[in-house]
């Protein structure tokens, strides 16, 4: 495993604006063998920023290898290129800009309605926790998160049908991914799939809405991310099993 001390303190100075940033549409992650990667927080998304290496130039100067996609507004592929260190801010917003665009383009591939119950769902929860962009929920949040998920994904099972059954296995599948990166996601990230998860089943019609959203349980999952783990157990003991 890379350690601080293998790499001159000139390349850690030019990567610690990125440590802790937090962005709206985008997420820094474990760069592993690479020195710095950024992600669009689009999980169905492969765009990302990467610094994979760096190398002392001719001129006596150091110069990062980046890789990023979208390369521009005209090529949405992957792009690689040496640039020089002071140059990296420049590359990141450039790239960060086309997120935004991605996002404020209209385009006959979204989903209005998915989208408008997703921005209600998740208005509900008011996280307004300073660390929620940084940190994840407690084990306990992440236990009663993972068992309401995990019950939800059982009674789904019964609600399939011909008509249906692709809609509901791509819910199925959300959960199994907001499953695996309970405890290695920030709350933020967490709240935002879980309503969005939430706005896929509302779609599916009001049979669907009686069954998993009425307000009694929705409001036991609040309670629980808010942390009044004393609310759940004496309304919903059947989570915490």
């Amino acid at each position: 495993m890379r350690k601080k001390k293998d790499l001159p303190l000139v390349i850690l100075k030019s990567l610690e604006p990125y440590v802790n940033l937090i962005g709206e549409k985008f997420e820094v992650v474990d760069p592993k063998d690479n020195l710095l990667k950024v992600i669009d927080i689009d999980s169905e998304s492969s765009f990302h920023f990467t610094i994979v290496r760096y190398q002392l130039s001719n001129g006596g100067t150091y110069q990062f290898y980046m890789e990023r996609a979208p390369k521009n507004d005209k090529n949405n592929g992957v792009y690689g290129t040496w640039l020089e260190i002071s140059e990296l801010s420049k590359q990141f917003e450039s790239w960060t800009n086309i997120l935004d665009e991605y996002e404020e383009v209209n385009s006959f591939f979204d989903d209005p309605i998915v989208k408008s119950f997703s921005e209600e769902f998740y208005t509900e929860f008011e996280i307004v926790d300073e660390d929620a962009d940084k940190i994840p929920f407690n084990t306990k949040q992440i236990l009663i998160l993972d068992n309401y998920l995990n019950k939800v994904d059982e009674t789904l099972s019964h609600y399939i049908t011909e008509g249906n059954s692709s809609d509901v296995n791509d819910i199925k599948e959300e959960i199994l991914l907001l499953r695996e990166n309970l405890t290695k996601k920030s709350k933020k990230w967490v709240v935002s799939k879980l309503s969005k998860i939430w706005a896929k089943i509302a779609k599916q019609g009001t049979v669907f809405i009686r069954e998993f959203l009425s307000e009694s349980k929705k409001e036991l999952i609040k309670q629980g991310v808010k942390g009044l783990i004393g609310y759940v157990k004496e309304n919903g003991q059947d989570l915490l099993n």
